[in-house]
């Protein structure tokens, strides 16, 4: 009888747990619409904007077999680097403004419960990283789904590191860009990433040793990109 109370309570115990995280999962999706759902109008128009310059890449001289938001290695080093890499370039801009600054707002809203308001914890702090990698990966994404129906088969393998490499340099960009909207200083937040960014597609040889081998078939750019992200997102 001790055995079937025993079960019996921790039953109810356990679907109460179950029942107040499926109430917190409900919430951030609902909270997660509200937020994506405003701005459409605006977000609309950066959408054809940016669909528009991007669909040149495709008529363009460059290698279609990489996808379109990752960096370029120039191959003579008289070729102008950021001229190589306007594609990239235009890739991260276009991430960054899509976004309207709206998984940042997410981040700066208090967390509310059904009943019971909470403070801004790290369970609201991982939906907000949950949230930016998800629109890196569907931006991305949507791209890549495109880009395969275009190249050859033989080039899909290359296409699909290059386009994780793109999303995480937009995750990252984004992160930085975030601390500037967090310190009250959206400037110094878009003026670092732009600067850091730039850097990069100027400097041939940082960039040759991101694509370079790390452990087999594993490129840089997959450990480098990786701790930029957390480092960035527990700064």
């Amino acid at each position: 009888m001790l055995w079937i109370l025993l079960i019996a309570h921790y039953g109810l115990y356990r679907g109460v747990q179950l029942q107040r995280s499926a109430e917190k999962l409900m919430h951030a999706i609902c909270r997660i619409g509200q937020v994506c759902g405003r701005k459409k109008g605006l977000r609309m128009l950066i959408f054809v904007i940016y669909a528009i310059f991007a669909s040149r890449f495709y008529y363009s001289a460059q290698d279609t077999g990489i996808f379109m938001g990752m960096f370029r290695i120039a191959p003579a080093m008289s070729h102008p680097d950021l001229t190589l890499n306007m594609y990239p370039l235009l890739f991260m801009v276009g991430g960054i403004a899509l976004a309207l600054e709206q998984c940042s707002e997410y981040l700066m809203i208090p967390d509310y419960l059904v009943y019971v308001r909470s403070r801004r914890g790290w369970s609201h702090f991982c939906r907000y990283c949950a949230l930016l990698l998800c629109y890196c990966a569907l931006f991305a994404g949507v791209q890549l789904i495109i880009a395969v129906m275009i190249v050859s088969r033989d080039r899909q393998e290359c296409l699909l590191m290059t386009a994780i490499c793109a999303a995480l340099t937009l995750a990252v960009l984004m992160l930085i860009i975030n601390i500037g909207y967090l310190l009250n200083c959206r400037v110094m937040g878009y003026a670092t990433a732009a600067a850091l960014y730039t850097a990069l597609l100027s400097l041939d040889g940082v960039r040759r040793w991101l694509i370079s081998s790390w452990i087999g078939i594993l490129p840089c750019w997959v450990p480098v990109l990786t701790v930029l992200f957390f480092w960035r997102s527990l700064w």
